[in-house]
């Protein structure tokens, strides 16, 4: 634990929300500017998409990799030098000169990503003595919160200012204040007894643990395929401009703030019972959204509503997963984003196939969804509800972004 003065831990709970405010805006941001991208890369919406997918698929197989390789040196020194990645991803990202380039500095910025998660949640938890932990934890995921409801919509509406370059020079200018935020601010504090690789890995193969991850893998699935063409939805169906695009896209991330809030309640108070509502609830959403995103009122609440249900799952959900893995936290963190990320993907692909099929488009996408989120209430009513399949007892009251 940490020796630094009650205002010196505030201080540093902040730069490492600033640090999770910066990488999540980084990953989100590309949704608002599919239009712009694709145009000026001249490529088509569906192959812009896939910067979303290449993004997630790397934080996917590449973010446990490099948990596992920093699992045991010094956080603070392992944040730097991934913040120093990120930095340099970005800064490649705003001078691409066409989509390959472009793909790679994203791929280069998504390794840090699982990683960034690991190292802020441990981190914050270290810091404080054990009764306030979970509201140190609670205070960082703050940046994942203002991520969603300022970070990228303001990205979007810089991108659609300044173009989309302006962007990630951006972000690369603050993930450089971030920097020196950590240097400054974060205290020195090594790993606990980190348990071997090995053992980890076995924490997280717990079949408890491999349920929650799939529940995880197909409800937000289902959510992806219609929130990564979000833009093209509220814009080519609704008929809003691109402005309105943008308020919109902050519209959706207060709606992840307030389910955020609500699912760490219930993550909190009745985990399990949480569960088939919120993902039933997901499903109906999208469902509802084939019909409301034809017209402009009901298709900003509904944006809100999909929001709010969509990120109620994410403490729910990631809670469990590190209860049913207690014995590796970091890798269970680690794991749950990589998963998560792994949705991302999913849904970005998936959605990318339904516009290019003859005959179906933008209209197609909500539907889709529903259906696959639909086959995650099942596995959740299956597995994870009835707590068949081993486990680790109930589930810890421990929150975690």
């Amino acid at each position: 634990m940490s020796s630094t003065s009650p205002r010196g831990n505030r201080l540093a709970l902040a730069a490492l929300a600033a640090c999770l405010f910066v990488v999540v805006t980084a990953e989100y941001v590309v949704v608002g500017l599919l239009p712009q991208l694709s145009g000026d890369l001249r490529v088509s919406v569906p192959t812009a998409g896939l910067l979303v997918t290449g993004y997630a698929l790397a934080v996917t197989v590449g973010g446990p990799v490099v948990t596992a390789l920093t699992l045991r040196a010094p956080r603070k020194s392992a944040l730097l030098g991934l913040l120093l990645v990120f930095t340099a991803g970005n800064l490649v990202a705003a001078s691409a000169g066409g989509f390959g380039l472009l793909m790679a500095a994203r791929v280069l910025t998504a390794l840090t990503h699982s990683t960034f998660f690991a190292i802020t949640v441990v981190t914050a938890a270290a810091m404080v003595p054990e009764e306030r932990r979970g509201r140190a934890v609670a205070f960082v995921s703050t940046g994942l919160n203002l991520a969603t409801v300022l970070g990228a919509p303001l990205g979007t509406w810089i991108g659609n200012a300044h173009g989309w370059r302006v962007t990630f020079w951006a972000l690369g200018a603050v993930s450089a204040l971030a920097f020196v935020a950590v240097v400054l601010l974060v205290p020195a504090i090594r790993p606990d007894s980190a348990p071997r690789l090995r053992d980890g890995l076995a924490a997280l193969r717990a079949r408890r643990a491999v349920a929650l991850l799939a529940v995880t893998l197909v409800a937000e699935t289902g959510l992806f395929v219609v929130y990564t063409y979000i833009a093209p939805i509220l814009g080519g169906v609704a008929g809003f401009g691109e402005g309105a695009v943008t308020v919109l896209l902050a519209v959706f991330g207060g709606g992840a703030l307030v389910g955020n809030i609500v699912g760490g309640r219930w993550a909190d108070r009745r985990p399990q019972g949480a569960l088939r509502p919120l993902i039933g609830a997901l499903a109906a959403g999208l469902a509802a959204f084939a019909v409301t995103s034809h017209w402009a009122a009901t298709a900003a609440v509904t944006v809100f509503g999909l929001g709010v249900v969509g990120f109620a799952l994410v403490p729910v959900l990631q809670t469990q997963v590190v209860a049913a893995a207690s014995d590796a936290p970091t890798l269970a963190v680690s794991a749950y984003t990589s998963v998560f990320n792994l949705a991302i993907a999913a849904g970005s692909w998936l959605g990318g196939r339904v516009l290019g099929s003859s005959g179906l488009g933008l209209t197609a996408l909500a539907p889709v969804g529903a259906l696959v989120v639909l086959a995650g209430l099942g596995l959740a009513a299956d597995t994870v509800f009835t707590g068949r399949g081993g486990g680790t007892g109930p589930t810890r009251r421990t929150r975690t972004p």
